[in-house]
Formats: C-alpha cells, structure tokens, sequence
C-alpha cells in the first residue's frame, strides 16, 4: 500500500482561502487479481490551513476560513474561539502549546476490503501534517467505531459533531508499531476501484481546478 496525493499550493495568494491548501490522496494497494496489478482502493480529500503562514503574512485566520466554505467556518468557531469544555480538554491532554496548522479531512471513500486497515490510513494521512498540527474531521467521515477512533488520538470536541486529533501528542496506534505489512499482506479486488470511483463522484466535489 502506498498513498499518492497532488496539492495546490499559492506563493502569493490572491484571495484568502489561498492559505487553505486542498489535498486529494488515493491510496494505491495490490491487486488480488493481479500479479502485477494496482487498485486505488480509497481516496480522501483533506485540506490543510496554514495557520502560522497566514498570520506571519498579516491574514486573519477567521477571514480565511470564512471565504473559503461554512464548514471551515464551523471547525474555527470550535478550534480556534474554543468554548470553556474545550479549554478543559485541552488542559487534561497537556496541550499547552498553540497549534499552528489544521488538517480537516471532509472527504473519504474506502473500499470494505480496508476495513482493517483504516486506522493505519488515517494515522499515516495525520503524519502528513507533523509537530505543532493537528488533524480534524466530522463524526460519520468515517465508519470506524469510537474506540478506533480513541485510539488514534481523536476526541470528541465538546458540544461540537467534530473530532480533533493533536497531532505532537503520542496514540495508542502508531502504524510504526503494527506488525503487519501492507505491502506484502494486503490485497484488494479489482472492484475496490470501480466502487471508490462510485463513491467519491457521488461526494460533494473538491475545489480542484487541475486536470
């Protein structure tokens, strides 16, 4: 298994939402079908706000969310003005540094054929986004249960649908620490690519204007 991905990046944006890089990653498996064959068995779409670049360059974080969509609008109401239980949260997991990047994965499409393989998926596209960063999505981005989802640093953000991930922290699952090798022990159908493809044109689009 690998992951591919292709991102937009602006050296001197135009319009604020330009410090919003948007990423699609497809993750690329063996096929079961096939000796030689490859399968995109998932894809995620994941944008990621460069919240020091922003305000080293004068932006106001809040004017950049606000341009580009209602939901980076409702993950800075809860991120970034945090209500008191989010504040308590914070304190109880030691964060006491400020983050200085968000990771909003608001797109995934997997093939059932990765159902075990998940939490390595996700812990692998969080470590994109190392150090002082973070990673966060809605409840239902994904079909993992709470447990998984614990377990991979998430947390349920106080009176919010959303979950938050700090990304310096250490999990209970780490894919260096998993003994398995999607490279050798992971084969997927060939119909993971079909149903991947049904699923993601079926989602909301992403903001990608390249071919």
């Amino acid at each position: 298994m690998r992951i591919e991905l292709r991102s937009v990046f602006y050296p001197k944006p135009v319009d604020p939402d330009g410090y919003i890089r948007p990423h699609e990653l497809s993750v690329i498996c063996r096929s079961s079908e096939s000796e030689n064959g490859e399968v995109v068995a998932g894809r995620l779409a994941v944008d990621y706000l460069d919240i020091s670049r922003a305000e080293d360059e004068g932006m106001n974080v809040w004017e950049v969310c606000d341009a580009d969509s209602q939901g980076w609008h409702n993950v800075c109401s809860a991120i970034l003005e945090p209500t008191a239980p989010f504040a308590e949260y914070r304190k109880e997991l030691g964060i006491e540094h400020p983050v200085f990047g968000m990771a909003l994965i608001h797109r995934a499409a997997i093939h059932s054929s990765m159902r075990d393989w998940q939490q390595m998926i996700f812990d692998s596209v969080s470590k994109l986004f190392s150090g002082e960063t973070a990673t966060v999505m809605w409840r239902g981005t994904t079909d993992m249960t709470d447990r998984e989802l614990a377990s991979l640093g998430f947390r349920i953000v106080a009176g919010e649908d959303l979950l938050f991930r700090p990304n310096v922290l250490r999990s209970e699952y780490e894919t260096v620490n998993d003994d398995r090798d999607p490279n050798f022990e992971l084969k997927v159908p060939q119909e993971a690519a079909e149903y991947v493809q049904q699923e993601w044109e079926s989602m909301d689009q992403t903001d990608f204007g390249i071919d």
